[in-house]
Formats: structure tokens, sequence, C-alpha cells
């Protein structure tokens, strides 16, 4: 074995053998390209890509992705497809629909296919069996989008207003079976701490996963709100005695109240005592509450952050007229 190797490289060493090798090479090149030149008829197979599908429908399984064919062509053109596997599209929106069923036919099929071939190659038969598709119709709806927040306020700041989510709802297209689950698209968690100003932030949405076919409008929302320092103000509100009997009449003590009001330093300014409505239902009166009313706060304006009663009752004395 070591002598024949060694004769190897020695006749590789020689300029007889090198010519030798070179003009078999060329030959050997020569020979291919000339069987690669020869037309042929033989198969293959085309990758499918569906396209054109109607807006309004999904398919809900891809009827076949291949598609066996027979072909006259040259050889150069059988090794391209080989090593390229070539891809073929077919027009969905061309179908036939009959007995509920959605289908291309075979001279569809063929027509698409010959108009993809290069000249170089000829369609002489394939599959012709039709192709049918499952079709789901697709729908469309709007949901709320509902911002998922963990806020800390500084001392003596309030939120002001309502938390403010734009968009406020997207619209979410998919099937029916699929959408009809979804009833709220939440943010994902957005925590501030420490919060002493207002904040506007873009935020992702926690949209729901392995859905097919279902597709939302938007993906992110921006999420904001209006952060404002509070203070507090002391008012007296009289305490009004409601379902009193017919030539009865009460008084309380003590006959006016305070309310402890929080709120940003504007709306303080504008409160006045005319705002609030202190009332002690006479009817709720029994051997158990004695001469005792309960009071509550039953109007005040919203624009306060928090409103608080001094007292929950006071005590009363009838007079008869």
């Amino acid at each position: 074995m070591e002598r024949l190797l060694e004769w190897i490289k020695t006749g590789l060493k020689k300029r007889k053998v090198k010519i030798f090798l070179i003009f078999l090479l060329c030959a050997s090149l020569a020979w291919l390209i000339n069987k690669l030149s020869l037309t042929y008829t033989s198969n293959t197979s085309f990758k499918v890509e569906y396209i054109n599908i109607p807006d309004d429908f999904l398919l809900a399984t891809s009827p076949k992705d291949e598609i066996a064919v027979r072909l006259k062509a040259v050889g150069f053109q059988f090794l391209g497809y080989e090593l390229k596997p070539k891809h073929i599209q077919l027009d969905v929106s061309k179908v036939m629909y009959d007995n509920d069923r959605y289908y291309l036919t075979s001279d569809q099929i063929r027509i698409q296919l010959e108009a993809q071939l290069s000249n170089s190659s000829a369609l002489v038969d394939f599959e012709s069996d039709a192709i049918y598709f499952d079709f789901t119709s697709l729908e469309t709806k709007k949901i709320p989008v509902e911002a998922v927040l963990q806020l800390d306020f500084s001392a003596n700041h309030i939120l002001e207003g309502n938390i403010k989510v734009d968009p406020d709802s997207i619209q979410v297209s998919g099937p029916k079976s699929q959408i009809d689950s979804i009833t709220v698209v939440r943010s994902m968690k957005v925590i501030k701490d420490n919060l002493n100003s207002s904040f506007v932030e873009d935020v992702d949405l926690n949209l729901p996963k392995n859905l097919n076919g279902t597709s939302f409008s938007d993906h992110k929302v921006q999420i904001s709100g209006k952060v404002v320092k509070f203070s507090e103000k002391l008012l007296a509100v009289p305490v009004q005695v409601i379902n009193l009997p017919d030539n009865v009449q009460v008084r309380t003590f003590p006959e006016v109240v305070e309310v402890r009001c929080q709120g940003t330093l504007d709306h303080l300014k504008e409160l006045e005592e005319e705002d609030f409505v202190v009332e002690a239902d006479y009817a709720k009166t029994n051997k158990e509450t004695g001469n005792r009313l309960s009071i509550q706060l039953v109007q005040y304006p919203k624009t306060l952050h928090n409103v608080v009663l001094s007292v929950n009752e006071v005590e009363f004395i009838l007079r008869r007229e």
C-alpha cells in the first residue's frame, strides 16, 4: 500500500500525468454539460403558496404543501429544481363553490402552473385532483383595554381624574370561536413608586397567545395620569332630618357637623356649604337606637378626593306642634 501511494505521488509530479488529468477533467465537464443540455422528461415537485385569500376568510388547514409534476425540460432545469425546490403560487380568489365546498379545478391548477414555468420547461402531467379548501370565516369586534397599575403616591399627592388609556379599545379579527372568548385586553403591569408628578407611558398589551389567524389592531397603548398635590379643608354643614311624622319637629345635637374634605387647592377654594347635604333618617329610629340618629353624607362634589364626617350619629329631642 505504501508503495502504491508513493507511486501515485511520484506520478503526479510528472508533467505528462498532469496534462492527462487536465484533459480528463475537461472531457468529463464537456460530457456533463452535454448531458445537462439535453431535454428530458422527468418527475419533480413544487412547493405551494396560496395567495389572494379573501379578507373575510382564513384557511383553517393548508390543503397541500407540494404538487407532484412531470416536466419536459433540459437537464440544467432539473438540476436547479434539485438544488433549490421551485415555489409556485395558487390564486385562491379563483376558487369555485359547489355543495358547500370551495375548490380549484384541475384545469385551473394546470393554467396557473403553466403560467409560472420558464420557456424552457413544459408541463406534461401533474396531480390532477381538484384542491379543496377548508375556510373559516373571520369576524371583527371591538375589545376594551384595561390598564393594570400599581401606583404609590408621595405624601399629599393624589390622582386627579381617571387614568387615560389611548386607545381605550382595539379591534380584534379572527375566527369567531377564538374571539368570542376575548372580552377584555389588559396592559402589562405598570408600577410607579413615590408619584409626585403626572406621567405618560407607552405600554405593551398582554395579548392572548397561540391564536391561529387572529390579529389585533394595536399591540401597545399609551397610559397617562394627572398627579396633583392635595390639601384639606373643614366645612360646617347642618344636619337635615328626613321622614318626620306630621306635626313633629326634631332638634339635633349638634345641629351642625364638620366635614373634612381632601382635594386640590383649586377645588377646595370653590367649596361652599350648599355643596353638601348631611341627612338623618327619623324612620330608622327604634328602641335600640334610643334618642340617637345615624347621619350620612348624601351629597358632595365629586371633584374631591376624599370626604369624611367628623361624627357618625347625633342626639335628638322631639318637639310636637
